[in-house]
């Protein structure tokens, strides 16, 4: 879009719908936007149906939502207690629009109207996990979508050669157990109808603070069984490396 158009849409003196346009795109083109875009850049996600949030004025890509099977053999058992072959529900993966539309409405206007074009898919419910160490879910929150509360608590073993042990003995391996990243559940009803088996919650606030409780934000852990000093994998999206011996 032009500045003056851009301008006008950041005043809010013209609507999304008149700088916008959404249609469904092939799943290379949106991991391409996300890739660059989107803070988790190049991590593999899956995507059932992408949507693209175009500008009206050059035609050019400016955001992106991307829809998938819930993963995991028991995601849909515990949201409508059903098995995974059920294609009602879909998880949002990804959601990312261009830099400079941050802080307009423009991803809010991408997130409600995407999922309004999943209905021609037959999908009935719309669910999302959002990083209690990164974020609340505030966008949910402003396109109505229902808090669920968080994730249950598990732990992890990471292991210092780089792989993540999650069901094997860890006995004489070097590594450190850490709780897994709680996520905030969310979820919108595009079938009002359909029966959701987890108990509503209040929205978290702003105000709360973010849920780290790898390395309570102090960014090393310490395995006291060979009493080593390693750094925070989960906090620094690396792997476990030894920081000290003592």
């Amino acid at each position: 879009m032009t500045k003056h158009t851009y301008n006008k849409f950041l005043n809010r003196e013209i609507k999304a719908k008149e700088v916008f346009y959404i249609k469904e795109i092939q799943k290379s083109q949106a991991y391409d936007f996300v890739k660059q875009y989107h803070y988790l850049k190049d991590a593999k996600f899956f995507a059932k149906y992408s949507y693209g949030l175009f500008d009206k004025e050059k035609d050019i890509l400016v955001g992106v939502a991307t829809y998938a099977n819930p993963q995991g053999a028991s995601a849909i058992k515990g949201w409508i207690g059903t098995n995974n072959q059920d294609q009602r529900i879909l998880e949002l993966s990804r959601l990312c629009t261009h830099p400079k539309l941050n802080k307009t409405n423009a991803t809010s206007f991408l997130l409600g109207n995407s999922m309004k074009q999943l209905k021609q898919h037959k999908v009935e419910l719309v669910i999302t996990l959002a990083d209690s160490s990164r974020h609340i879910g505030s966008i949910y929150q402003v396109c109505n979508f229902t808090y669920y509360g968080l994730t249950d608590k598990k732990s992890d073993f990471w292991n210092i050669d780089g792989g993540v042990n999650k069901r094997e003995t860890t006995k004489d391996k070097q590594g450190v157990w850490l709780p897994r990243t709680r996520k905030h559940r969310y979820a919108f009803k595009l079938n009002k109808k359909i029966d959701i088996l987890y108990k509503e919650q209040p929205k978290p606030t702003k105000k709360e603070a973010l849920n780290i409780e790898c390395c309570g934000g102090k960014g090393y852990v310490i395995d006291r069984r060979y009493n080593v000093k390693y750094n925070c994998p989960i906090c620094e999206n690396k792997p476990l490396r030894v920081l000290e011996e003592k």
